[in-house]
């Protein structure tokens, strides 16, 4: 892979009607998740949903679910789900690769570790 193609992609899968009710700090935010974003690494992407920005934004309890995936298939995806201080990633695709297609990450390591498993799992296909 060459070092300007991004890994994974996320966008906001569920926008809802309490949108509009959000701060006005997070407005540039959600607009900006509401389009595809690309991450050029697994370490990247992790940086960005443990940024304070991003858990500030998940404080709001809006329950954005997103939809995260593989930049070069788009058809291989997961769904990241903030709840209460952890990520939730669940396997829609039933791949086998978390315990009852669903894991649930507490801090970064724990969700690299998780990303980079089905990361392999998928390229290995």
């Amino acid at each position: 892979m060459n070092e300007g193609t991004p890994l994974l992609t996320m966008v906001i899968k569920s926008p809802n009607d309490a949108v509009a009710s959000i701060n006005e700090q997070f407005t540039p935010l959600v607009n900006t998740l509401s389009m595809l974003c690309s991450f050029l690494s697994v370490d990247d992407f992790c940086s960005f949903i443990f940024s304070e920005k991003f858990i500030e934004l998940n404080k709001q309890n809006i329950g954005f679910v997103f939809e995260v995936g593989i930049y070069s298939n788009h058809e291989k995806t997961l769904e990241l789900i903030c709840d209460n201080n952890e990520i939730i990633l669940k396997d829609l695709l039933n791949q086998s690769c978390f315990d009852g297609d669903l894991i649930n990450c507490s801090n970064k390591e724990d969700l690299q570790s998780n990303l980079n498993l089905w990361l392999s799992l998928v390229f290995s296909q």
